[in-house]
């Protein structure tokens, strides 16, 4: 009784009689918790307002009479992870695909469900996406669940890259987004990566290059993924646009990562790659003014990609897998 007396203060004095009644509160938390009834509803039965009923409800939590739990189906170690790497790293959100496996393909299709889901929450009307390359990005639309017609446009940051592998070029992954969405969406008619600096320019300088890449200053979110220099998938991506040769060099300089056909090293130093100056699409700048960066990347062999990433600040929110993830939480990136 002591404990409803210091409530008491907070109900006016025609309620006194309710909350001091430990039959009403049992009775009003059964009828709305067990029955379904509506306050209004429970309010007119028992012949007390509707402001009494919410008090009542609230004093039957705080005396415990009603105990309120959150079962959770989701695995508790994975938000106790994503908590961690948030606090370590400073990213906004961590998220991390319920699969705890090698398996490459599986992998990458749980990682594009959970990048589906957060899409479809984060993404306002009006919005400009920026979208990259790459073969996890490439698994995304396809878990989109969507019914309406969307103010989104969905813009390529980065020229395709060749003839090889279409399906997961930027310029076709952003129709298929904007497919998906009911949305809008941009091309992007460059390459890649040039062979020379002087060819850059003048694909730059066209109009309609010129337009497209403009709207990367302008981004509200971009959506992209980060290859390895280790990886065979990324080697290939860049095959027709980077010599053998200049592949070693890089190495050898220590590039572990690139994001956009953009290599960094592991602390996220970019401009000591000769290579990064001949990329058309968006810039390190205008990457990291871009208010959501998600990264869209897994696989064990990928974290020591991402670590140079998150240290090159490029990013703010990271989508991945569980066993990456423990990797990066304990430094095991090497």
């Amino acid at each position: 009784m002591k404990k409803i007396l210091y409530h008491e203060k907070n109900f006016k004095e025609n309620d006194m009689a309710s909350i001091k009644d430990i039959r009403l509160i049992v009775r009003c938390s059964k009828m709305y918790y067990e029955e379904g009834m509506k306050q209004e509803e429970i309010g007119g039965k028992l012949e007390i307002s509707k402001a009494t009923v919410s008090r009542l409800l609230n004093l039957a939590k705080e005396l415990g009479i009603v105990k309120i739990t959150v079962e959770n189906p989701y695995s508790k170690e994975s938000i106790e992870l994503e908590k961690s790497l948030e606090d370590k790293f400073g990213l906004q959100e961590v998220i991390i695909a319920d699969v705890n496996s090698n398996d490459e393909s599986e992998v990458k299709r749980e990682i594009a469900r959970e990048a589906a889901k957060y899409l479809q929450r984060i993404l306002k009307q009006d919005t400009l996406i920026g979208i990259a390359s790459g073969t996890t990005l490439a698994e995304i639309p396809k878990y989109i669940q969507n019914n309406r017609m969307n103010k989104f446009t969905f813009v390529p940051i980065v020229g395709g890259s060749g003839q090889s592998r279409a399906e997961i070029q930027s310029n076709n992954i952003a129709v298929r987004f904007a497919k998906a969405f009911n949305a809008d969406y941009k091309i992007l008619h460059a390459p890649a990566m040039v062979e020379k600096l002087e060819s850059k320019c003048a694909f730059i300088d066209d109009p309609g290059i010129k337009s497209v890449l403009s709207l990367s200053k302008n981004l509200d979110v971009a959506l992209i993924g980060i290859g390895s220099s280790t990886s065979k998938s990324t080697v290939n991506m860049v095959a027709e646009f980077i010599k053998p040769s200049e592949l070693v060099e890089m190495k050898e300089q220590g590039a572990v990562a690139d994001v956009c056909n953009i290599f960094i090293d592991e602390n996220g130093k970019s401009d000591i790659f000769e290579t990064n100056k001949r990329v058309i699409g968006i810039d390190i700048s205008q990457l990291k003014s871009t208010p959501i960066t998600i990264a869209i990347a897994g696989n064990i062999e990928k974290a020591q990609a991402i670590w140079g990433v998150i240290n090159a600040k490029l990013i703010n929110v990271l989508i991945t897998d569980k066993i990456t993830a423990q990797a990066m939480l304990t430094n095991e990136v090497k």
